[in-house]
């Protein structure tokens, strides 16, 4: 499974009353609509986009067991569909030189 490094970075050092929206995709061999259950046991299912991914908003304190749940294979927040004044979303970083 693949976590991104903003998503790691909330699973090991969550802020209390914190929430955050996380895109969550569902690996081949399950069906999203699986992983949708689960999930809402621990948060909100926002959406269902294109690629087997669901858009769910989370408490911080939640993300660790979204990282553990059997079936999925991406989890990583939805920054990375935002480009912004900060560049092209989480794992984009611009060197300086």
């Amino acid at each position: 499974m693949y976590v991104s490094p903003a998503v790691r970075s909330i699973r090991d050092d969550p802020v209390a009353g914190e929430s955050v929206t996380l895109l969550v995709e569902a690996d081949g061999d399950t069906e999203t609509d699986t992983v949708a259950g689960a999930v809402a046991d621990l948060g909100t299912v926002e959406a269902e986009l294109a690629f087997d991914t669901l858009r769910v908003t989370v408490p911080h304190e939640r993300v660790d067991a979204v990282c553990e749940l059997d079936g999925v294979a991406v989890v990583q927040t939805d920054d990375t569909l935002t480009m912004g004044a900060d560049g092209a979303g989480e794992d984009v970083r611009l060197d300086d030189g």
